[in-house]
């Protein structure tokens, strides 16, 4: 697939020693097969040699802790559109970050697909916290009527400091999806809901195209290398296995032997009484 649009991705980074992993060079080199330009921006104090990994792939790198979280880094990479009058030359914009390990297939493919289904913005995946419904935002896309409007803009430049994630995910997460959606914006998704990589991707009649670190970190078990190895063939991924398990390696804890147990009760089956759903052989169904 040809690139027909003008897109812009800003991408949000966090890492607490000041690095570049290895795993989100390779999402920025794939991000900038879809979008014509990367606004890069990190809230760790990134050295020279750091921003050397990525610099070819990226119009700017915006390197200075803030202590806002993504959506901080979301709000300084607009700014940055807009201060630079780039806003008027993009047809979408993309918000991203580092939270997972991915693209697992071409990010052409995805587009593709969305392309397809008609709406003002969308995401990889739904979620619900209590009885709200929305887009996550580890990967979002909004066209032009969206970030072109007041109500986008207004939020956008809104975004302070909160005291933690939760607070971020209930003020900014969470009511973005509320905002656009009473303003009459239609979202739509990839998948319905994230996928546990020990659980429904089993199962999964559909491969998504990112898997989450958080899950990963506790997923990281002999089943989970079993599971990996399953989707890889079913699905012929591309995606580098040993970025996955580099980073696993150095950053997931030990696992005992009651965890791996969980772990395989909770492949074939688990519920969410808050969320009234109930997932078996990786199938959630909701009452």
């Amino acid at each position: 697939m040809q690139k027909t649009l003008n897109r812009a991705a800003v991408f949000a980074h966090y890492d607490k020693n000041n690095l570049i992993q290895d795993y989100v060079v390779y999402y920025i080199k794939e991000l900038k097969k879809i979008a014509d330009t990367i606004i890069f921006v990190s809230d760790s104090d990134l050295p020279d040699f750091e921003q050397n990994k990525i610099k070819d792939f990226t119009e700017v790198i915006i390197a200075k802790p803030h202590g806002e979280y993504d959506f901080g880094s979301y709000k300084r990479g607009f700014q940055y559109l807009e201060t630079e009058g780039m806003l008027n030359n993009i047809d979408e914009l993309i918000f991203a970050n580092d939270s997972c390990f991915g693209p697992l297939f071409e990010p052409e493919n995805l587009w593709q697909e969305m392309d397809k289904k008609p709406c003002d913005y969308w995401g990889i995946s739904y979620n619900l916290s209590g009885l709200l419904l929305h887009v996550q935002s580890y990967f979002l896309v909004f066209k032009s009527q969206v970030f072109k409007s007041d109500v986008f803009k207004d939020f956008i430049h809104g975004i302070t400091k909160q005291e933690s994630k939760d607070e971020i995910v209930k003020k900014y997460e969470i009511k973005l999806s509320q905002i656009l959606i009473d303003n009459k914006f239609l979202p739509e998704t990839y998948l319905k809901y994230a996928g546990d990589i020990a659980g429904e991707l089993m199962f999964s009649q559909i491969m998504p195209p990112f898997i989450k670190i958080s899950l990963a970190k506790r997923a990281y078990t002999f089943i989970y290398r079993i599971v990996l190895n399953i989707l890889y063939n079913k699905y012929k991924l591309k995606y580098p296995q040993e970025l996955i398990f580099n980073y696993l390696k150095k950053y997931s804890e030990p696992k005992r032997l009651s965890y791996n147990i969980r772990i395989v009760k909770g492949i074939f089956f688990r519920f969410r009484l808050k969320e009234r759903r109930l997932c078996i052989l990786g199938r959630w169904f909701s009452w």
